[in-house]
């Protein structure tokens, strides 16, 4: 997994083998941070053996989030058609979280729009 910075300071994990998506949060080590992490490409997750609510954010190909939830709870799944990547951090009320229609910049963000 690899990471990022964007201009607001906020950090990024980058999941891109199949290995870091499948494990994704589910390791308590990754994003221990407070980081986000970036499934790319993805456009369907679960959180089955999570132990705490996610905030997730699905994103298209050009940057713009299709659908933002906050909280999601063990044992659920969501998917958003045409997103290319997911952006998923452990639930945090208290900060703010993406909505569909912001555009967070991220480019060439999955392939094809498909998730895998």
């Amino acid at each position: 997994m690899g990471t990022a910075t964007a201009g607001d300071g906020s950090a990024f994990v980058l999941a891109t083998s199949l290995t870091g998506r499948m494990k994704g949060l589910l390791n308590p080590a990754v994003c221990a941070q407070g980081e986000i992490l970036v499934l790319a490409p993805c456009a369907r997750i679960h959180t089955f053996g999570m132990r705490e609510p996610l905030d997730i954010a699905f994103v298209d190909r050009r940057g713009r989030v299709l659908k933002s939830v906050r909280g999601l709870v063990p044992c659920r799944r969501l998917s958003c058609r045409g997103a290319a990547c997911t952006l998923e951090r452990r639930c945090r009320e208290t900060e703010p979280w993406f909505e569909p229609g912001d555009d967070i910049g991220l480019t060439a963000c999955g392939a094809g729009g498909e998730g895998r």
